[in-house]
């Protein structure tokens, strides 16, 4: 899966579970505002999994702002919550011909006040998939003769 529909998955499952929040790709907000998510892409490695498949594992930071510590962990409990437990993989962070996203694992850090009287609670994101290695296509046999002989 590309980059883009992965955070854009990630991105609807959040805005699935808080609809009225601003969700930002890949970099924090200038001003961030209380109810915020930053998605950002933390690490992705890439290893051969067999001679037809690519194993791509991704780690994502989601980064929520909130103005007061509890509220900020709450909320980011009620995501992982959600996530890991109430979305289904059938319909949900998955638009119109992508595969659905599947996390492997939700971990969250404590929350911390920022500059600006807000405070920060951070997640990592764990997600597994599988990418077919492309092969060289070869020319199709078009004709062939069997000769059998009778000893």
């Amino acid at each position: 899966m590309l980059l883009a529909e992965e955070v854009g998955g990630l991105t609807e499952l959040i805005t699935k579970r808080f609809p009225d929040s601003m969700v930002h790709w890949f970099q924090e907000p200038v001003e961030p505002v209380a109810g915020d998510f930053v998605v950002m892409l933390k690490q992705e490695v890439r290893r051969s999994d067999s001679r037809s498949h690519t194993l791509l594992e991704r780690q994502y930071t989601i980064g929520y702002y909130a103005g007061a510590v509890e509220a900020a962990l709450y909320d980011m409990e009620s995501l992982s919550r959600y996530v890991m437990n109430e979305s289904t993989g059938s319909d949900e962070g998955a638009g119109a011909g992508m595969k659905p996203i599947r996390v492997e694992s939700f971990t969250i850090t404590s929350a911390e006040r920022i500059e600006n009287g807000l405070h920060k609670c951070q997640s990592t994101l764990q997600l597994q998939s599988r990418e077919p290695v492309m092969f060289r296509s070869q020319d199709k046999i078009k004709h062939m003769e069997f000769r059998t002989t009778n000893n």
